[in-house]
């Protein structure tokens, strides 16, 4: 019975504890919100987000530094234009010195159609170039095909000095072609551009110099023909422009070795990439400077290893190279540009009458004239100075230039010139305007660096003295002007013939 009793006691209350579990109310239970202890983490001592915060910078900067060091691939009209590439280049054996400047590919050419090939293919192809140096005569030549790259001039690396000759008949250069018939110009120009040949490097500024020297005797481009050489035509044509060494009769009335400011060679390169790599075309504007001086302290050693395309780095694509005796007389063909003189030639403090502004308004306008390219000038200039501007010193303060009265010379002793100058080329001006001619004088003062010039005007040798007067304001010697009694044979306003001094 006791144990019947205990049983049932048991199960009872295991009964109602059940019930209670079943009945009872039951309430939502919220949990306490989660407290997270934020703790300062030194810098170097990220957590995730900063860490891939600063992980992306680190990206950021060596894609950066990646890019800057890419291989800057450089194209020239004529292989004497690489000589600062192979100064830069070590000789063989020789480990590379240590270098800012990214490395370079030279890719010397001898027509403007493969620089212009190259260019338009860009840095990325390895028959591609992302820079060309070449005479500012082709590259506004080549502007209208490459418009598109929006190509821009950005450093000046020489001048030419006697690649590019004018020939004329005897004194054809000191008076006006009678007439208005064709003045036939025997050139390489546009209209006799048959092969590749007609084209090679220096065609564009010997074309350019021609126009220019028929310019100065007034001579209307209307009035131009060009006439191939080696044709039955060329032989009675008064004028050639050529490149030296190209057979001629004619006698060689000047050369670029006397208008030795008249064609720049510059360095160019499209605008976007002026934009994305500045810093690395910065670095080589400077290293290529520097090469230009080291080449020519060693040309036979660059005339041999370029003729031997020894230890080089060419890019691919690139020719034979012409003889070792060849490039020597063509490197002596380039008056270096330091830069020490950038900032007088490019940029906001290039001040005168002979800037790259200047110079490429004056070729665009020969060159349009002459029928080498349809389109006027853009506006702007194709000329970008910001490598330049970071990269070079600001220009030497010149004095200012004399101031003459305004009425005559005001005693300004003009000449006599030394004994044994020798005309050269006269500027005819038809319209009667002083200041105009002036202004010639102290332009053809800057391009003609070793010229004298002699000025005969309508009304006389007191009429000519105002002129010489003006020039002298104008920044040039008394010590380079002379003053002639008459007046011009041909009824123009003011005659000044360029003499070279002996």
């Amino acid at each position: 019975m006791k144990s019947y009793a205990t049983f049932i006691i048991t199960a009872l209350l295991t009964v109602a504890l059940v019930f209670s579990l079943v009945s009872r109310e039951r309430t939502k239970h919220e949990a306490p919100a989660e407290v997270v202890e934020v703790s300062e983490t030194p810098a170097g001592d990220a957590g995730v987000d900063g860490g891939a915060e600063a992980g992306a910078a680190a990206l950021a900067a060596e894609a950066g530094a990646s890019k800057d060091r890419a291989p800057l691939r450089v194209t020239t009209l004529g292989w004497e234009l690489v000589a600062a590439g192979v100064a830069l280049a070590p000789p063989p054996g020789a480990a590379p010195a240590p270098s800012a400047a990214p490395p370079i590919e030279l890719a010397p050419e001898t027509s403007l159609d493969a620089i212009e090939a190259r260019l338009a293919r860009g840095g990325a192809d390895p028959q591609g170039a992302d820079l060309a140096v070449l005479p500012l005569p082709a590259f506004v030549a080549s502007f209208e095909r490459l418009r598109a790259l929006e190509p821009r001039a950005f450093l000046v690396v020489g001048f030419s000095h006697g690649r590019e000759e004018v020939r004329a008949a005897s004194g054809a250069l000191l008076k006006a072609p009678p007439g208005a018939d064709e003045v036939k110009l025997v050139a390489l120009g546009p209209a006799t551009a048959t092969d590749a040949t007609a084209r090679a490097a220096g065609s564009e500024s010997a074309t350019v110099l021609g126009l220019f020297a028929l310019d100065l005797l007034g001579v209307a481009p209307a009035r131009i023909g060009f006439v191939a050489p080696g044709t039955p035509e060329a032989k009675s044509a008064a004028f050639a422009a050529l490149t030296k060494g190209i057979p001629d009769d004619r006698p060689r009335a000047f050369s670029t070795a006397d208008a030795s400011r008249l064609i720049p060679i510059v360095a160019v390169a499209p605008k976007a990439l002026l934009d994305s790599r500045e810093t690395a075309v910065r670095e080589w504007s400077k290293a290529w400077l520097d090469g230009l001086s080291r080449a020519k302290t060693d040309v036979p050693g660059v005339a041999r290893r370029l003729a031997a395309k020894e230890a080089l780095p060419l890019a691919a694509g690139v020719g034979g190279a012409p003889e070792a005796l060849v490039l020597v007389e063509r490197l002596g063909q380039i008056e270096n540009v330091g830069l020490d003189q950038q900032s007088s030639l490019i940029g906001p403090l290039a001040k005168g009458v002979l800037t790259l502004n200047a110079l490429t308004q004056r070729t665009w306008q020969l060159a349009r004239g002459g029928g080498i390219l349809t389109t006027a000038a853009p506006e702007p200039l194709p000329i970008d100075a910001r490598v330049v501007s970071l990269i070079a010193p600001p220009p030497k303060d010149a004095p200012p230039p004399a101031v003459a009265p305004a009425d005559g010379d005001g005693g300004t002793a003009f000449g006599p010139l030394p004994a044994g100058t020798v005309p050269q080329i006269a500027y005819r001006s038809v319209e009667g305007d002083a200041d105009r001619v002036a202004g010639q004088i102290a332009f053809l003062a800057a391009v003609f660096e070793r010229a004298a010039f002699k000025v005969t005007a309508k009304g006389g040798d007191k009429a000519a003295a105002a002129i010489a007067a003006a020039a002298h304001g104008k920044g040039v010697a008394a010590s380079r002007l002379s003053v002639a009694a008459g007046e011009p044979s041909d009824r123009a306003f003011a005659v000044v013939e360029v003499l070279s001094l002996p």
